[in-house]
C-alpha cells in the first residue's frame, strides 16, 4: 500500500487522479477511508444477527465464525485489512483504535469481563488475541495450506475461547 503510486490507483480505479484528489487531499485518506469503509462493512456483517449475551460462550463462538465468514467471502478486502494493518499506516495502534466506528469486539469483551465470564486482562490484549487467531485461519483457509470444514473450525474456536474464559 507505502509504495503504490497515486498514479497506479487512478489507472487501476479507471478514475482521473484529478477526481481522487477531489475526493481525498493524499493517498494516506484515501487508504484510510477505504480502512475505515471495509471496517464498517465488517462490523455490519457482525452485526447482522442481534448479540445474545445471555449465552455468551455461545455468541462468542457465533461472532467468531461470521468474522471468518466476512473474511472468506471477500478475500480481497481481508487482504486490503491485512496490509493496512501491517503498513506504516496502521502501525500507530492508537490512531488505528481510534478509527474504529463501531466497537462491537471490545465491548463484548468488556461485558463478559464485568459478568467474570473472561479473564480480566486488557481489553485491546483481549481483542488482538482473538482477532489474530481468526485471521489466521482466514489466511490458512485462503491459502489453501488447511481445509477447515465445520468441525474443524468450531473446533479451532473451542480452543480460542478456552485461551480467554475464566
Amino acid at each position: 500500500l507505502h509504495n503504490i503510486p497515486m498514479s497506479a490507483i487512478a489507472k487501476d480505479s479507471n478514475a482521473a487522479i484529478g477526481t481522487i484528489y477531489h475526493h481525498f487531499r493524499n493517498k494516506e485518506e484515501l487508504v484510510k477511508a477505504l480502512y475505515s469503509e471495509i471496517h464498517h462493512e465488517l462490523e455490519e456483517a457482525i452485526r447482522q444477527e442481534e448479540i445474545d449475551t445471555k449465552n455468551f460462550p455461545l455468541e462468542f463462538k457465533a461472532l467468531m465464525l461470521r468474522i471468518f465468514k466476512f473474511f472468506i467471502q471477500n478475500p480481497v478486502k481481508f487482504s486490503f485489512l491485512q496490509q493496512y494493518e501491517h503498513s506504516p499506516y496502521g502501525s500507530d495502534t492508537e490512531e488505528l483504535e481510534s478509527n474504529v466506528e463501531y466497537p462491537i469486539l471490545p465491548d463484548f469483551f468488556k461485558f463478559g469481563q464485568e459478568k467474570r465470564l473472561i479473564k480480566m486482562l486488557p481489553l485491546s490484549l483481549i481483542t488482538n488475541i482473538v482477532y489474530s487467531n481468526v485471521t489466521l485461519l482466514v489466511r490458512l483457509q485462503l491459502s489453501k495450506k488447511v481445509d477447515l470444514n465445520r468441525e474443524m473450525l468450531e473446533l479451532v474456536i473451542n480452543t480460542c475461547w478456552m485461551m480467554i474464559k475464566a
